[in-house]
């Protein structure tokens, strides 16, 4: 669901682009307040398999679409709202500079959509949801399953609403784009939704200290075990499956194909990769390989960007003030 240059107005770019800056800095001043040291071999690792994730299209049964993990809920629900942003942020950053997937200019609305959207809001979603469900393992998992798949539904609707609030899309069939979005993506939302449950239940099965609750939890043990073994899991991932991910067009591309709004991309050069493939001399066995050494070099990246994100963070956190008596110490 990467928006390519030159599908937005440019002003709809601009607008997304500020709300995604202060969405990113608003981020980044609660984790001052907020981030905890296990948070950051987390955040590093939860990036690197949402990055690793999202290199992996699977096929929509019966459709000639195919579809993605966005992340936004999961990351939320493991890093809590604000690192899970930054998180889903770091991905798409590493994505259109690295890759050239999605557009420079678009970059913002991505953000907007797919980040704060999914984090912010799935989480929202996801608090009120396991409150009412009883915050037991069932009811996070549940509560996880159905705020991913609203969160999908609902980047879906922001698109269409920016799109025609783009002033180049009058020529265009707003019902359709409105109808294929929804209807494609309530598809591609089911995906999201089984395999944010699956991994959230893997985790609750083995660490359960290691998902909050929306109220304060107590101790939570040591994550460096755990986050190497997540990131071990998205080199597996980003090495091996990548290459045989479904050559269908995603939800966004085939329903900009289909109704034609696809000739307003804008073609660019690329800035390091043009697309998950690393150039090398004609030999019958690269292409394949090359997407593999892709993705082990882009989730790399995105767990060091992560991590040294959120490490930064953390140095610059406001110290704490425990008041004793009357006397601060």
């Amino acid at each position: 669901m990467h928006i390519r240059d030159g599908i937005l107005g440019p002003e709809v770019c601009l607008v997304a682009g500020a709300i995604s800056l202060g969405a990113i800095g608003y981020s980044l001043r609660r984790l001052r307040l907020d981030l905890e040291d296990r948070a950051v071999p987390l955040t590093g690792m939860l990036a690197a398999l949402v990055f690793a994730g999202q290199m992996v299209n699977f096929p929509l049964l019966g459709l000639p679409v195919s579809g993605h993990l966005l992340g936004g809920v999961l990351a939320a629900v493991m890093l809590g709202p604000w690192a899970g942003c930054l998180a889903i942020a770091m991905v798409l950053i590493v994505q259109a500079l690295l890759f050239s997937d999605g557009g420079l200019l678009s970059l913002g609305a991505n953000i907007l959509n797919m980040g704060v959207v999914g984090a912010w809001g799935g989480y929202a979603v996801y608090a009120t949801v396991r409150r009412l469900l009883g915050n037991g393992a069932a009811a996070t998992v549940s509560a996880a399953v159905i705020s991913a798949w609203l969160s999908v539904l609902a980047a879906a609707t922001l698109f269409c609403i920016e799109f025609l609030c783009s002033s180049h899309s009058a020529g265009f069939d707003s019902r359709g784009v409105l109808s294929l979005m929804v209807l494609y993506h309530a598809f591609i939302g089911v995906g999201e939704a089984l395999i944010t449950g699956a991994v959230l239940a893997f985790v609750l099965a083995r660490r359960p200290d290691l998902i909050p609750t929306p109220q304060p939890a107590g101790p939570i043990r040591t994550v460096g075990g755990f986050a190497a073994t997540g990131l071990v899991a998205a080199l597996a991932i980003a090495a091996i499956l990548s290459p045989f991910k479904s050559e269908f067009p995603d939800g966004l591309d085939a329903v900009s194909e289909q109704l034609g709004f696809a000739t307003l991309e804008t073609e660019r050069p690329p800035l390091v990769l043009e697309d998950y493939a690393v150039p090398a001399p004609e030999v019958a066995w690269w292409p394949g390989l090359s997407v593999s050494v892709a993705g082990i070099l882009g989730t790399l990246v995105v767990f060091a960007g992560a991590i040294g994100l959120a490490g930064v963070t953390r140095r610059h956190a406001a110290p704490v003030v425990v008041v004793d008596g009357g006397h601060g110490r």
